[in-house]
């Protein structure tokens, strides 16, 4: 029974990729004798690798295969991104997807960035893997799986059962925010603005257990907390509750706000209070948001590592595509970025 041309021609752009066929095909006479078919089905088959862009034909003569596609796998392969617009236009999103991207480019990989459940809904294409942004795409990657339940898919920041995902190491950000607030800037009470603590695989929860790791390891250190409820996280809640970090210790003279965010109330707090910062209380949060360095002093915090972000997703997306197993848990190390609303007493009183 004779092929369909279609197979043959996946059967050629598979040779084309693994580097069976280099710089041109057999002539049309030639791939007759070989896949059995007449010199018109050739010529459909033809048609169908220009299509895909894996050839290029030459005055009638031959056709040559492009160079891009030569003995590489990844050749038009096809990867969705699912975001939100709130996420890719923070620093670390965009700079990740930005690196990330460039790198796929290079294997001439195509991107193709779904920013709503109506274009994950009608996707029309097949895509070869899924990279899904936080737990605000959980419905969007649903919708492309139920359409697609095969096809392999990674997380960023979304942790899961099913999928490998990369994270930022939440338990070093916390036990690096302490150390830089305690050994860099010599303090010894220090309070913690925690929240979403009922969540033990969450980056809140993890930031915490790294602060209170290395509080752990220095008895010398005295380490306060209280937890912004979860749904006044957005609100004004970090500045009301700042107050009650100072009601369980008076001599607290530093914060770690495990987000930028909660940073802000802090901020608050110590103008309503006529407290500089960072010469009466220094203050570090996590995520280097945009607004940090508007802040007066600039905010110290600790920023995802989009360089290692983007070569372990680009790393993981390649092992995908090809079948490859890989780890399930990937983390990365955060990045310290000091600024003004953490400087050493020392260096304050110089």
């Amino acid at each position: 029974m004779a092929q369909d041309f279609k197979t043959i021609a996946a059967e050629i752009a598979e040779r084309i990729k693994n580097g069976t066929y280099t710089d041109t095909l057999p002539s049309i006479s030639r791939l007759s004798e070989i896949y059995g078919v007449c010199p018109a089905t050739v010529k459909r088959i033809l048609s169908q690798l220009r299509d895909w862009k894996l050839v290029t034909g030459e005055h009638g003569r031959c056709v040559r295969i492009n160079p891009k596609a030569q003995s590489n796998p990844y050749f038009h392969k096809n990867l969705v991104i699912l975001a939100d617009l709130a996420s890719i236009v923070t620093p670390f999103y965009a700079k990740t997807i930005e690196l990330l991207s460039n790198a796929l480019h290079s294997n001439y990989i195509c991107i193709h960035v779904f920013l709503s459940e109506d274009q994950a809904e009608e996707c029309v294409f097949q895509p070869d893997c899924i990279l899904t942004v936080n737990n605000r795409t959980q419905v969007m990657l649903d919708r492309m799986l139920s359409q697609y339940p095969d096809c392999p898919a990674v997380s960023l920041n979304l942790p899961s059962n099913r999928f490998p995902y990369v994270m930022s190491d939440g338990h070093k950000a916390g036990y690096e925010a302490l150390r830089h607030l305690a050994e860099d800037c010599g303090h010894t009470h220090i309070g913690v603005l925690a929240t979403q603590l009922q969540y033990p695989q969450a980056c809140f929860h993890q930031r915490y257990e790294g602060a209170l790791e290395y509080a752990r390891k220095h008895p010398g250190l005295r380490l306060s907390m209280v937890e912004i409820p979860e749904l006044e996280l957005y609100r004004q809640a970090s500045y009301r509750l700042t107050g009650e970090l100072f009601r369980k210790d008076s001599e607290i003279t530093a914060v770690f706000a495990t987000c930028d965010l909660l940073a802000l109330g802090v901020y608050s707090y110590a103008a309503k209070q006529h407290l500089n910062i960072p010469g009466d209380l220094a203050v570090i949060g996590f995520d280097n948001e945009n607004f940090s360095q508007a802040l007066t002093p600039p905010l110290s915090t600790l920023s995802e590592n989009a360089q290692a972000t983007a070569e372990c997703l680009f790393r993981i997306i390649l092992d995908l595509l090809m079948g490859r197993k890989t780890d399930k848990i990937h983390l990365t190390d955060p990045v310290l970025l000091v600024r003004g609303s953490t400087a050493g007493r020392q260096q304050e009183m110089s």
